[in-house]
């Protein structure tokens, strides 16, 4: 599979192509995230086709992180302890993911998050709407570690950010919106029982921790499909967010590769100004 595919050039068969790649090779993802998702994590890594190693120890993080194939840093719960070890882990040059949860809502976080970001090159910037408006520079509100905003990031503001920081840009909320330095795409469809459990996002970034190890692009806009399309199956059959939440296990495991090859209406170009979302 080509790994220099942008987000121009993406198509199902650049997403099938990625999945099958992960279920051949079980990528390692070492995770640095929030004990509050850390087991969802853990499990979504397994049903994506990924092998996690979970820890927040800085002593031995530079070590699983040299041992990874990639790595997800979550600020879902920055203690002293987890920063020290992320700022280990984002040394060693691998492919990160990260996702700044809860970025804006207090100034600790804010320059926790500002110095991570300084030390390292991210493969993927993942977060909210009001997390990526903030990060970009834009107006933005957070209500602890979940957004306020309704509306998405401006698309060049978005792509300003990906120039900046050299990281595929990724804004979840109604439409995701991802975002390079030349293009971006919109994704739709999905489950409204996402907002009733916690850690759906850190889900996500995660999935796409697994993933892209099939290229950045095409890795991370297949996790993007592959939640989506996930959640809907496990919305038939649940009653409940509880119910959802292993459903949406259960069907993340058992997509297969050729499942996302008739997913292509989810995805189109975002107006400039964002969705409107």
């Amino acid at each position: 599979m080509d790994r220099k595919i942008g987000l121009a050039d993406l198509s199902p068969r650049c997403w099938t192509d990625a999945l099958e790649q992960v279920r051949r090779q079980r990528p390692l993802v070492y995770t640095i995230t929030s004990f509050v998702s850390a087991s969802f994590q853990a499990d979504g890594t397994i049903a994506a086709g990924g092998s996690p190693v979970m820890s927040r120890c800085p002593r031995e993080a530079a070590e699983l992180a040299a041992s990874a194939d990639s790595i997800v840093i979550n600020t879902g719960t920055p203690d002293e302890s987890a920063l020290l070890a992320m700022n280990r882990a984002v040394k060693t040059g691998k492919k990160i993911v990260f996702d700044p949860v809860g970025y804006g809502a207090t100034a600790f976080r804010t320059a926790a998050v500002n110095s991570l970001l300084s030390a390292c090159r991210p493969s993927v910037i993942k977060g909210n709407y009001g997390e990526i408006r903030l990060l970009a520079g834009q107006a933005g509100e957070m209500r602890g570690v979940d957004s306020e905003c309704a509306t998405a990031p401006l698309v060049p503001v978005m792509q300003s950010l990906a120039g900046r920081t050299g990281a595929l840009i990724c804004a979840t909320g109604p439409v995701d919106i991802i975002a390079d330095g030349a293009s971006a795409r919109a994704f739709s469809g999905g489950s409204a029982l996402m907002a009733r459990i916690s850690g759906g996002g850190c889900l996500l970034g995660s999935l796409m921790g697994v993933l892209i190890s099939g290229g950045i692009a095409a890795g991370a806009s297949a996790a993007v499909v592959m939640l989506r399309l996930a959640a809907e199956r496990a919305e038939e059959r649940a009653k409940g967010p509880g119910a959802f939440r292993a459903a949406l296990l259960d069907e993340l495991a058992s997509l297969a590769p050729e499942d996302l090859m008739s997913q292509e209406w989810r995805m189109c170009e975002p107006p400039e100004g964002g969705t409107g979302a």
